[in-house]
């Protein structure tokens, strides 16, 4: 079940009463030095710390380029016989009904999907959902892959839900968008801190001797760095070194280092954040499409809102 937790009539207003955003009378007075706004961004750090977001329903749409409502055909016994081998994928016929985000211009797609083997109990293998769903009537979260193609960007079970949820997910989907158009970050950003070391540390991405040291360096600042690096994310400026490498924290991890290929500062950033808070909103890290960027950025300003607001 898709669960929203609160209505928000007016996204500046909660921002406004969550925040407590000091008015402006004089030079000496600026938004990012008051008492209230140093105590919101330090309750923002200690939710980061804490793995914020636990589980919440937003963070699903906000992942999720394409949001479509339909009915999914999967050969189940198919499935079956894939979780006695050693898994494989498998295609997923889709038949669109209405798209609810993004833009899918056909009536049917096909959905890749790793079946895994019975003999691996790890969360993203519970596929009950497409047992459950299948030939029914049902709203589906969509990603690209990176070599295209679509795939669920959750596990199963928190990326197929009902047809009787399409009302609280269609609410949701409006005000994410209300966040995203009336630039609520904008209002947030002015009171973050460290929003000059992390615009350095940007600067040298764009030169070749300092942009190694760049990446290791806005890593090494942690959590502290997360909202101003939202705040300066959106950055199309080509990098100097188009190659990080992050040490792989997952526990399901199979090489001690991740190797990934940005091309703009925005998909190095994306990278970082993601090492930092081990949240995703886009998999632009390897470089994007100009809308899989948009729709990256978009995603991390949501969870900025949420971390303020919450």
């Amino acid at each position: 079940m898709f669960k929203l937790k609160q209505n928000f009539p007016s996204i500046l207003a909660a921002f406004t009463i969550a925040v407590g955003i000091a008015a402006c009378d004089s030079a000496k007075d600026e938004p990012q030095n008051t008492p209230e706004n140093k105590v919101a961004f330090e309750n923002a750090i200690k939710k980061i710390s804490e793995g914020f977001p636990k589980e919440a329903a937003w963070t699903r749409v906000a992942q999720s380029p394409y949001i479509l409502t339909g009915t999914i055909h999967v050969d189940t016994n198919e499935i079956k016989k894939i979780q006695k081998t050693n898994g494989e994928y498998i295609e997923i016929d889709f038949a669109i009904d209405t798209v609810l985000k993004g833009d899918i211009p056909s009536k049917e797609i096909i959905i890749n999907k790793y079946i895994c083997s019975e003999k691996k109990k790890a969360p993203y293998c519970n596929d009950s959902n497409l047992f459950l769903f299948n030939s029914k009537k049902s709203i589906i979260f969509l990603t690209l892959g990176q070599s295209g193609g679509y795939y669920f960007p959750n596990r199963v079970p928190n990326s197929i839900f009902p047809e009787a949820d399409e009302v609280k997910i269609k609410e949701e989907i409006a005000k994410q968008n209300e966040i995203i158009v009336s630039k609520a970050h904008e209002k947030i950003c002015p009171i973050v801190q460290h929003s000059s070391e992390v615009r350095s540390l940007i600067e040298d991405m764009l030169i070749t001797s300092k942009a190694t040291a760049a990446y290791a360096k806005l890593e090494k600042m942690g959590i502290q760095a997360v909202p101003a690096t939202i705040c300066l994310m959106d950055d199309r400026r080509e990098l100097a070194v188009k190659g990080i490498s992050l040490e792989n924290k997952s526990p399901q991890a199979w090489e001690a280092m991740r190797h990934y290929s940005p091309k703009l500062v925005v998909d190095v950033l994306e990278a970082i954040l993601n090492q930092i808070t081990g949240k995703s909103f886009g998999t632009i890290h390897n470089g994007g499409t100009e809308e899989e960027r948009a729709n990256t950025v978009n995603g991390w300003r949501i969870y900025l809102w949420h971390l303020f607001n919450d």
